[in-house]
């Protein structure tokens, strides 16, 4: 099929807020698409029980080289690379010990389900969206910190009312950092709210910014953020109130403007008549802002680990529903390397910025493959191809703004984390996988077969 009616959905925008009335089924991110409103799957499991103080960096253990996943009953599990280790960080009774960690009992009365983990980047605490739902009507939506180590939890957040900021998406959840504050976005009566949370403090979390499309930056100090919200870039710096907001510029053509690591600059895009233009801004000094590139209708882009670069996926023109090229460009232009020339949908640094990964997309068989190349387009490796999850698609339709807050790279950049279906095309019946979704870990290099770890629905390392 060499149409892509299949991936008609243009990412250009945060999609609006969705009633949380039923949840997807685990299936691949062209089922998605092909099945949205598939009915509401959700799990038993006892609500954790927060201690009298909220958990702080001091009273927890760093996970190291660890995989944070969400199984498909809706738990929270920690495991090593290889598939062993796991640990149950929510619900469940311990029953047994096997090579992979205790056996859990699980009911058969489903009634909450964790979605959506995320690392600090210490590797001590975790946070996480929890539903709960009687029957297909839902009854409470919550952001919850846990401790990586014990799965001990706190309710840092309550939504007031039960609804989703995206499909399958209860919360976006990203930590600073410092792993000192979390940010989130939650759907409210007044709409998408953004929120900033002091996970080492007791009090409130503090609504910082309202509106859609919402997306943001930590600075690399912790100390600011810089905001796409309707069509204003602004930056926001501690305290985080309407006092202390500058407004840069009105954006045009991207979802997320990017914080170099070190915060000494800031990229966004403008329109133009011809299409968009690539801002670079050193610091806070607004009026120094220079134009780095001219790009096409819509563009997403990304600093590298040091900050001396940056990466940058272009759609060329309002027909294209997909990437078509991948560049790297020095921070002041003078060097610019085509990584990719292809149609993709996400890309991800290596940690250490001397590889990119991407997602590119076999429109006549319906199939995505993630590729590995150097920054400058040399000794590219195809690794894996694959159906994602319903729920890797949608953090591949948003991956510039996950991409700061879960990542599929383990900390050395040897290895990459995926959810899906091997080599399963959407021709046939139903798009799914007869076994349903599964973790595969990718040997970056190409040398070795992609590792079954187990069944899942999401699942990312841990920063360190």
């Amino acid at each position: 099929m060499g149409s892509l009616s299949w991936l008609d959905r243009r990412p250009g925008r945060f999609p609006a807020i969705v009633p949380l009335q039923r949840r997807s089924t685990v299936a691949s991110g062209m089922a998605l698409l092909l099945l949205l409103g598939v009915g509401l799957v959700a799990c038993q499991l006892e609500l954790p029980s927060p201690g009298p103080n909220r958990p702080t960096s001091e009273t927890m253990g760093a996970s190291v080289d660890r995989i944070i996943y969400v199984s498909p009953q809706g738990d929270l599990f920690t495991v090593n690379p290889d598939g062993n280790g796991s640990q149950r960080l929510t619900g469940g009774t311990n029953l047994d010990a096997g090579p992979t960690g205790p056996f859990q009992a699980q009911s058969l009365d489903f009634a909450s389900y964790y979605a959506w983990p995320t690392w600090s980047p210490d590797g001590t605490k975790l946070a996480a969206s929890l539903v709960q739902v009687d029957g297909r009507r839902a009854t409470g939506v919550s952001v919850q910190v846990l401790e990586a180590a014990t799965g001990r939890a706190t309710t840092i957040y309550e939504n007031d009312v039960p609804a989703l900021i995206a499909d399958g998406v209860p919360h976006y959840l990203y930590w600073s950092p410092d792993s000192k504050s979390l940010a989130f976005i939650a759907s409210t009566p007044q709409g998408l709210t953004l929120f900033v949370d002091d996970a080492e403090a007791d009090g409130d979390p503090v609504a910082v910014e309202r509106g859609a499309p919402l997306y943001f930056s930590w600075s690399g100090f912790s100390n600011s953020l810089v905001l796409h919200a309707g069509r204003d870039v602004k930056l926001l710096q501690r305290p985080f109130d309407a006092a202390s907001v500058t407004l840069l510029a009105e954006g045009g053509g991207f979802r997320a403007p990017a914080f170099s690591p070190d915060g000494r600059r800031l990229a966004y895009s403008v329109g133009t008549e011809a299409g968009t233009s690539l801002l670079i801004a050193p610091g806070y000094d607004v009026e120094s802002t220079r134009t780095l590139a001219e790009l096409g209708v819509f563009s997403a882009f990304m600093w590298s680990p040091d900050g001396s670069r940056l990466a940058v996926a272009e759609q060329p023109d309002a027909a294209s529903f997909l990437f078509q090229s991948l560049r790297v460009l020095s921070a002041d232009g003078s060097e610019v390397h085509t990584v990719a020339q292809e149609p993709l949908l996400a890309f991800y640094w290596s940690p250490q910025g001397d590889k990119i990964a991407w997602v590119s997309v076999d429109a006549e068989e319906r199939l995505f493959e993630w590729k590995v190349a150097g920054t400058d387009g040399s000794e590219m490796r195809r690794l894996f191809r694959f159906q994602p999850s319903s729920e890797i698609f949608t953090m591949f339709t948003f991956f510039d703004q996950y991409a700061y807050s879960h990542s599929p790279w383990s900390p050395d950049g040897s290895r990459l984390v995926v959810v899906g279906s091997r080599d399963v095309s959407v021709g046939g019946s139903d798009g799914q996988s007869p076994s349903g979704s599964r973790m595969y870990v990718l040997d970056a290099t190409g040398m070795q077969q992609p590792r079954d770890i187990g069944p899942g629905t999401l699942a990312f390392w841990s920063w360190n």
